[in-house]
């Protein structure tokens, strides 16, 4: 099962779009649809952004991946609030 890791480092919430949280990636793929597991609440990931570009996936190994957005659902913005520079493990769904 392929596996990410990622580093949030700010929220934001931008109308019609969403939670997009800023950040790094630390390891692994990440893809649109993984999840991820905080205070036992699952989150999807709705989409990646890296400089105002939609992407399907973003590895470790590529330059932006110091510097992205994921976005997932506004009704995660008090979950992800407590997780700011903690590592998170997005998974693929089954």
């Amino acid at each position: 099962m392929n596996q990410a890791i990622f580093v949030p480092q700010s929220i934001f919430k931008i109308a019609g779009k969403g939670l997009i949280i800023s950040g790094f990636l630390k390891s692994g793929v990440l893809k649109q649809g993984m999840f991820t597991e905080i205070k036992k609440q699952k989150i999807n990931l709705i989409g990646i952004e890296a400089f105002n570009k939609t992407m399907e996936e973003i590895r470790e190994t590529d330059s932006i991946a110091k510097s992205l957005g994921i976005i997932v659902p506004e009704s995660a913005e008090k979950i992800f609030a407590g997780s700011i520079n903690q590592e998170l493990i997005f998974k693929e769904s089954k």
